[in-house]
């Protein structure tokens, strides 16, 4: 894992700055190139070849394609020897592997790897810099482009070095307010953009041009009625895609939540390492949203070398105005900061830890989809019925009272599904156009991969647009990175998304089951009290602390402020006043944190 930046046109005074914004992702090494037509930065946290032959940027034999890469190729073994016979390989690591593909295989080399990734290949002969992210998103890659100069960075950071103006994009803020989070391929400054997941950015040269396309397509939704199939299937793809995320030359232990996931990845580690010498991480929160109990099942039934802490309200606040230098664009998802301090935790004795990040989105594990599976049905009654009942219910209640729930499904009954999220809540909260418009597009994209099955395509949105690589991925690469730890996701392996494809969508989700298909998959791997128990979020009661007076009067002081600032519109503005502000729930309070959150940001990056 490590830090990536270039630019096209030399400058080694700026390269070396940009470069140093991004040291907390590898502190063991700094390397640059500069000819006179590109720079290229790399700061490394070594993994695989820890030797210098592994130091970055990395060319090959006669110096004529340059590479700068964060991530890890797992399946580097079995793609080298195919290359070997033709190119003389001068190290261990995957970053030369990469180096080679691209000489034998062109940009479709990419569709050869296994893993994730960030990387620019600088082609001399060709005069063309490309860029490319990997399929979910697992690592970040920005680029500035204005027409002449372009410049790339792993983090923001790295680009706001060149000194360019930071305007702020208000469509940026209009999706973090509403999702918390700012999809690809905006970022919060205009004319700074995400590479998107899947993407691949070729920039020429000579002629200033910047071509785009995606080099993985959502695949087709083809079901196959085989249960003993899928099961071994995924328990096969569960244990390789495991041990491929083991291969390492440093110490690898886990994440463990005490739920499905992160159990289920340790129980397939057990194929590839003894557990009894596996350093597991977990943190703790104080009262209700403790899982600790279950942390503590998993880890005596594995006999792992387990660490724990309690997050308190003390080291939120300690990090409150920290975490801000990593998290370079606002960012609402709260669960960021023990996040950031279970990888804290970790790094003191390993370098690489596995996740089980991805296992909800593979096997159908949110309460939307199996709002999406009741959704389904639900339209099994006629809709002259739906609309009458709908009708019929007065707007009275709290949004998130029972009543206000049902009346609201009988209302998003009647709309057209791919409207479903761009709608949902409507009547309680404000939905700027630019995500109704945008949420709308995605919707009707897999829906049509689907054919309109509403609870695979809901599936598929989490998957591919919602909240996996734009929140999640986001979320825990610049936690981890922050304190230069890798971490590893075998439920992110591609071959688990060709497997999703096939899962029919009710073995994944009913209206009132999820991860159907996966507690069978798992029964008999890890203990039963894990199999059945239910969807607990990583979710830390910063909700409760952030209520007290102190920061309640903090984040009505961030609206004014912002407001007067141009950063919060008018409509939102309003819609904090008349409603945020009045009704203690727990959507509102969610638009609350946010808010209080998009300060903390300001006040770090633009004063």
């Amino acid at each position: 894992m490590c830090g990536i930046t270039g630019f096209n046109w030399s400058d080694e005074k700026l390269l070396k700055k940009a470069t140093s914004c991004l040291a907390h992702r590898g502190p063991d090494q700094e390397g640059h190139f500069s000819d006179k037509e590109v720079s290229l930065g790399h700061r490394r946290l070594s993994i695989i070849d820890l030797s210098e032959k592994g130091r970055q940027p990395m060319c090959n034999e006669d110096s004529s394609v340059w590479i700068v890469f964060n991530g890890e190729i797992y399946n580097f073994q079995d793609i080298r020897p195919l290359l070997e016979k033709k190119h003389k390989f001068r190290s261990h690591s995957d970053t030369e592997v990469i180096i080679h593909a691209y000489e034998e295989w062109g940009v479709d080399c990419i569709n050869r790897f296994n893993g994730m990734w960030a990387f620019c290949i600088y082609d001399k002969k060709a005069q063309k810099l490309v860029l490319s992210r990997d399929r979910p998103g697992k690592k970040p890659l920005y680029y500035y482009w204005d027409g002449e100069k372009f410049i790339f960075g792993s983090e923001l950071k790295a680009i706001l070095a060149h000194g360019i103006k930071k305007e702020i994009n208000k469509d940026a803020i209009d999706f973090y307010l509403t999702t918390g989070f700012i999809p690809s391929p905006l970022s919060i400054y205009k004319n700074v953009f995400k590479v998107e997941p899947r993407q691949t950015i070729i920039l020429d040269l000579k002629k200033k041009s910047l071509a785009k396309k995606y080099y993985y397509d959502i695949p087709k939704y083809q079901p196959v009625y085989d249960e003993q199939k899928l099961i071994e299937e995924a328990r096969f793809l569960l244990k390789d895609a495991t041990r491929l995320r083991l291969i390492s030359d440093v110490p690898v232990g886990a994440f463990l939540s005490g739920g499905l996931d992160s159990s289920t990845v340790v129980s397939a580690m057990s194929e590839s390492t003894d557990l009894q010498k596996l350093h597991t991480f977990s943190i703790g929160f104080e009262g209700t949203y403790d899982e600790t109990k279950y942390v503590n099942i998993v880890k005596d039934y594995f006999k792992t070398i387990h660490h724990h802490e309690y997050f308190k309200k003390e080291d939120f606040e300690a990090l409150l105005d920290k975490i801000y230098f990593f998290y370079d664009e606002p960012f609402g998802d709260y669960s960021n900061f023990p996040t950031f301090a279970v990888s804290r935790l970790a790094r003191e004795y390993v370098t690489v830890s596995l996740s089980g990040d991805g296992g909800d989105e593979i096997f159908g594990g949110y309460s939307l989809h199996k709002i999406a599976a009741q959704m389904t049905a639900l339209k099994l009654v006629p809709g002259f019925l739906r609309n009458l009942v709908y009708h019929i219910m007065p707007n009275i209640f709290s949004p998130m009272s029972f009543y206000s729930k049902v009346r609201e499904a009988f209302r998003l009954s009647l709309i057209p599904p791919e409207n479903f999220i761009a709608e949902m809540g409507s009547e309680f909260v404000y939905r700027p156009e630019v995500f109704k418009k945008w949420s709308s597009e995605k919707m009707r994209e897999v829906l049509d991969s689907c054919n309109n099955d509403f609870a695979e395509a809901m599936i598929r949105y989490d998957l591919f647009y919602n909240t996996l690589g734009d929140n999640f991925l986001t979320k825990v690469d610049r936690a981890s990175m922050a304190n230069a730890l890798e971490v590893r996701n075998p439920f992110l392996d591609y071959r688990f998304v060709d497997l999703e494809c096939r899962i029919p969508s009710n073995w994944k989700v009913t209206p009132f089951k999820t991860k159907v298909l996966m507690r069978k998959v798992i029964k008999g791997l890890v203990p039963d009290e894990i199999v059945y128990r239910g969807k607990w979020g990583f979710m830390p009661p910063i909700d409760l602390w952030i209520r007290e007076e102190r920061y309640a009067k903090q984040t009505q002081q961030a609206l004014e402020l912002l407001h007067d600032k141009g950063v919060v519109n008018g409509i939102w503005y309003d819609f904090y006043k008349s409603k945020v502000f009045k009704e203690d729930n727990s959507v509102y309070n969610n638009y609350r944190i946010r808010l209080f959150l998009l300060l903390k940001w300001f006040e770090h990056w633009m004063k």
